[in-house]
């Protein structure tokens, strides 16, 4: 929020408590004597009026920083991005870790009947249908290593059981097939033009999580400007509704002095009228006031986290200190501390990894392929009679081994797509100049909201000073005013200007003490300095570390 956002919702609130202009009730209306029991108003009000000895909790703005941190929604969020995001450089990182699979059938099973023409002699064939049914078990373990290059090698080793038959008609004899077959052996796989993916994920990983390290204290800062403002805001509420009791309390003891002047006749009817009109007012005033502090209330408990019915007392007991602000060493501390820069570099080369691996895509992918595996066979040696085990055994005799090589380079060239892979290398190429003017627009961008903190503090100094000596005068001119007004030397309108000017004097006295404060705050957001210390913002909090076993849950 800004400070003239800040502003009109303090003078809003301040307006709330001393609007409504006077009127008469009825025209030409008659009152006799009256007295307090004939208003038929509840005279004390202030009884019923929220107070500290009422609140579940009492809480300064340290103590509203520190549970919010630990139990505020917004910066649980904050932190699970962080984690999001180093998951992502763990995942990138694992990559290249050695990769173990298991792949198996167990068992597969095939059944069908097909079609066959067979010969009877003579030179005739007939058609027949066949019954084939094949049985098999595999299982296979693979040990791949990815590689920096984006190749891969993978050492694999497996076995094969083969069961298979086919039901001939008489007088053929059927024809049945087993055979063990284990093997071992390497393959190794290289794209050699194409984008690095390993590599680039690695890169993507590191300059996201780079980000947002960078920004983490800052994404910190503005959270706890965002619950310094709330309790402000609750602060200043309290406070209103503590100066419309006494607005009404003064208007009360107005009234009541006007209800005796008048039955002494030294007071017209009208103003005593008048006098029972801003009471009521007043009295309008505060139950208006106590309706947004309720409102006020749930919006801070929803922020720090806290039940929505918990009823906070916010002690601000804040003292005015004054600070020394210099634009330039406020703009050298902006520049060396914030990330916005390096965040718009880090922008910048994203999304030239982007286009790298578009431009990939149009280019030809050659790829090399080599293998090499050592197989067994126990069919070379064993008949379908033979039983398992003696196929085991003979699968492995060094006899019914054969070796296996293989090598490929394949070659993919894409001649035509209707330039579609250059529209979006073009795309990617304009997000990258409308990047290089964005790393000097954030510049610029830095120095005009630097700039404007340090005139808003400036500001708020000055605007304090003169509301501190608007109190005083205020105060001094309404006790004279309210010792004329009983003594019978002013008029109740009189009396009702100075009263309405002390209650706005005191509001834009609390208004521009709470502006000041939050001037600061934002200053120290935009710069990542203590003013008032003289030293850097301290970060908060620790962002968790992924694959903690015992991390502690954020609620």
């Amino acid at each position: 929020m800004r400070s003239a956002e800040r502003e009109s919702r303090m003078i809003s609130i301040a307006r709330r408590i001393t609007e409504g202009a006077i009127s008469l009730l009825v025209a030409g209306m008659v009152m006799p004597v009256i007295s307090a029991q004939q208003t038929g108003i509840e005279l004390g009000p202030s009884g019923g009026i929220f107070t500290q000895a009422d609140a579940d909790m009492v809480l300064d703005l340290e103590g509203a920083v520190d549970l919010a941190l630990d139990r505020s929604f917004s910066i649980y969020t904050l932190k699970q991005q962080y984690l999001q995001t180093n998951y992502l450089l763990e995942n990138a990182k694992r990559q290249l870790r050695t990769r173990i699979d298991w792949n198996s059938t167990l068992p597969g099973i095939n059944q069908m009947i097909t079609p066959e023409l067979l010969s009877t002699g003579g030179g005739f064939q007939e058609l027949v249908f066949l019954r084939d049914s094949s049985k098999w078990l595999h299982g296979e373990v693979n040990i791949i290593q990815p590689l920096i290059t984006n190749g891969r090698i993978v050492l694999s080793s497996g076995i094969v059981g083969f069961d298979a038959d086919r039901a001939l008609p008489a007088p053929l004899a059927d024809v049945a097939a087993r055979s063990v077959q284990p093997s071992i052996g390497v393959q190794f796989n290289q794209p050699l033009f194409q984008y690095n993916e390993v590599r680039g994920a690695l890169q993507n990983a590191r300059l996201s999580l780079e980000g947002l390290q960078l920004s983490y204290t800052e994404d910190e800062l503005q959270r706890i400007n965002q619950v310094s403002r709330q309790f402000y805001v609750l602060f200043a509420q309290q406070t209103a509704l503590g100066l419309a009791d006494t607005l009404y309390q003064q208007s009360e003891r107005n009234y009541q002095s006007g209800v005796n002047r008048y039955n002494a006749g030294l007071l017209a009817e009208t103003d005593v009228m008048q006098l029972n009109v801003t009471r009521m007012n007043d009295l309008d005033a505060l139950e208006s006031a106590r309706n947004i502090l309720e409102q006020q209330q749930f919006a801070f408990n929803r922020l720090v986290g806290l039940e929505l019915d918990l009823q906070v007392w916010a002690d601000a007991s804040i003292d005015y200190v004054p600070i020394e602000v210099d634009l330039d060493r406020a703009l050298q501390l902006a520049f060396e501390r914030r990330s916005d820069m390096r965040r718009s570099e880090i922008e910048q080369e994203l999304f030239q990894l982007q286009l790298k691996r578009q431009k990939s895509i149009g280019r030809p992918d050659l790829q090399l392929n080599v293998g090499y595996d050592v197989t067994g066979n126990s069919s070379l040696s064993a008949t379908p009679d033979d039983d398992w085990q003696f196929h085991f055994d003979e699968s492995l005799n060094p006899d019914n081994r054969s070796p296996n090589t293989n090598i490929t380079l394949t070659l993919a060239i894409p001649l035509f797509d209707w330039g579609r892979n250059a529209s979006l290398v073009e795309r990617l190429a304009s997000m990258i100049q409308v990047q290089d003017r964005q790393v000097d627009e954030v510049r610029q961008e830095l120095i005009r909201m630097v700039t404007d903190r340090v005139r808003a503090v400036e500001s708020a100094m000055r605007r304090f000073a003169i509301q501190e000596a608007n109190v005083q005068v205020a105060e001094t001119s309404y006790g004279f005013t309210q010792r004329r007004f009983d003594r019978g030397e002013i008029t109740f309108t009189e009396l009702a200007q100075a009263q309405d000017l002390l209650a706005r004097t005191r509001t834009n006295h609390l208004t521009a003490l709470i502006n000041y404060e939050m001037a600061k705050a934002d200053l120290k957001e935009i710069t990542l300095w203590d003013w008032e210390t003289n030293q850097p913002a301290a970060q908060r909090t620790q962002p968790p570390e992924p694959f903690e076993r015992n991390r502690r849950r954020d609620r």
